[in-house]
């Protein structure tokens, strides 16, 4: 039986990282093919040299991301069939009584190393790829700053405690343990969302929004669109890169949006009205609560379906484990069993997440001109080095967002 889970585990881990770098070339060759001339919806507003930057960039990106693929794939052999979880299973229990505790560290050791093990890569992204580009503005002193608040003020705290809880319910709940587990992590999932604002303050600045004729325009569309905030604020996303964004962060009180400094640098103030315009279409179409109850619903479906594996000692056996543990198991599920459920259902999740694009673009056009949209989406596109011509199955696989052309046209029909 142990042989079956072993092969199963295998042929996925095989199958999957097989897919990923089929599709990642796919990518690849469909933009390299493409890079020569500019779409013709976009030939007059999209310089060439502005398209083959997006070109290159993009190949640079799916290039190494196919090394990170591999090499992953590699890791995550080693930790499970090369011994990785029994190793530190066997060196931590030694020192430690309780059962609880006892997990909970090894659990907090296991993701710690995983991200240690990750940092070079994040440097070569940022300080090569990133740089390479024309994005990147952080500094090696920041970036290391950035990596230890993450290991010891985010990380390590917030694993340990939620892995305790976990734990605790896994041992002390009976056989409805899964249940009570996702009950659990549902809350903890909300609170997330609704914390993510004041976690971001760790490592940005939030100051409110200086321009005081955009705030009275914005104040002015959240009043039409029924939207109450906490605030508008302006973050210093240029100390770390030039890439633009604005997003709304968190629940109810909480609720407040935030722009980096960069987008406010490169949009006008309409151009900036549209954008918040279609995030707010987000939030009046419920997509955020949509995309949280999918989230949800997946760990329910996942810990139903998986929790006999949890006293199946060839299950842990054939994934290189020895001994049948709560602490073994969590690693387990989060490591492999999760994945590769959310393997299967990224295309589903990623159509629904562009058709919610759809949606809000079509909301914004109700409260903001679509040429103004139409605009902030092409000068984004072209910013951020976003390709205008996507492999339509890499995108369809992966891409939370339509591709320009077919998203610029459906904004050409609110017109």
């Amino acid at each position: 039986m142990a042989e079956s889970y072993q092969f199963a585990f295998i042929f996925l881990l095989i199958f999957t990282t097989a897919v990923e770098l089929f599709l990642g070339q796919r990518q690849k060759n469909f933009v390299v093919k493409n890079k020569k001339s500019v779409p013709a919806a976009f030939n007059k507003i999209i310089k060439l040299t502005d398209h083959k930057k997006a070109a290159d960039y993009t190949v640079t990106k799916i290039s190494f991301n196919s090394i990170e693929l591999i090499f992953g794939a590699i890791i995550l052999y080693f930790i499970t069939l090369g011994g990785g979880i029994n190793f530190i299973s066997n060196t931590v229990g030694q020192y430690f009584e309780n059962q609880i505790f006892n997990g909970a560290l090894i659990i907090t050791i296991i993701f710690v190393a995983l991200h240690l093990i990750n940092i070079p890569s994040s440097l070569y992204q940022t300080f090569v790829i990133e740089g390479k580009y024309g994005f990147n503005k952080i500094t090696p002193k920041l970036f290391f700053t950035d990596q230890l608040k993450s290991i010891f003020v985010v990380m390590i705290p917030l694993i340990f405690i939620t892995s305790s809880a976990a734990l605790w319910i896994l041992s002390e709940l009976g056989k409805q343990w899964w249940l009570w587990l996702w009950v659990f992590l549902s809350v903890f999932s909300i609170a997330g969302v609704a914390l993510a604002p004041v976690l971001k303050q760790l490592f940005n600045k939030y100051t409110p929004l200086k321009d005081n004729n955009l705030k009275k325009n914005i104040e002015k569309l959240l009043k039409k669109c029924g939207f109450e905030s906490s605030g508008l604020f302006e973050m210093n996303g240029s100390l770390r890169s030039t890439h633009g964004n604005a997003f709304f962060g968190g629940f109810g009180k909480t609720k407040r949006i935030i722009f980096f400094d960069t987008l406010l640098e490169k949009l006008n103030t309409k151009e900036i009205e549209a954008v918040i315009a279609h995030e707010l279409g987000h939030f009046k179409r419920n997509h955020v609560k949509k995309l949280l109850l999918i989230q949800i619903s997946l760990i329910f479906l996942s810990l139903y379906f998986f929790s006999g594996l949890k006293d199946t000692q060839a299950f842990y056996v054939g994934l290189g484990v020895e001994s049948l543990s709560d602490a073994n198991f969590l690693i387990l599920f989060t490591l492999v069993l999760l994945p590769f459920v959310m393997f299967f259902v990224a295309p589903l999740i990623s159509w629904l997440q562009r058709k919610y694009e759809f949606e809000a673009d079509e909301y914004a056009c109700e409260f903001a001109k679509p040429s103004d949209l139409k605009q902030s989406l092409i000068k984004l596109y072209r910013d951020n080095a976003s390709t205008l011509t996507p492999d339509p199955l890499y995108s369809a696989f992966y891409h939370s967002h339509p591709p320009a052309s077919i998203r610029i046209q459906a904004i050409d029909k609110n017109k």
